[in-house]
């Protein structure tokens, strides 16, 4: 079998691997929350919502990811978070 190279800067491999140590246990405290799943569902789309953009940044610029792309990558997901809970909680007015 032939192996498959991914041809991306290695500066965006800690900001992913910073990324999903943050997300992971956040996820599973979403989880356990005893809200019939009102903030498991928000946290789904916030974590949806921060690998698109995330992926479409390394699918721009592979090779020369800007500070910028780094740091949001690295801690994008909170704000993203944030956001989604004042648009739900708009919403349901």
């Amino acid at each position: 079998m032939t192996e498959i190279k991914l041809h991306v800067a290695e500066s965006f491999r800690p900001a992913f691997r910073f990324a999903l140590l943050q997300q992971i246990p956040f996820v599973i405290l979403c989880l356990l929350m005893l809200d019939c799943g009102w903030l498991a569902k928000l946290c789904g789309i916030a974590m949806l919502g921060f690998w698109i953009v995330a992926f479409t940044i390394m699918a721009r610029r592979p090779m020369l990811p800007t500070p910028l792309d780094i740091v949001f990558i690295r801690w994008g997901f909170f704000p993203i978070v944030a956001a989604t809970c004042l648009l739900a909680l708009r919403l349901a007015r």
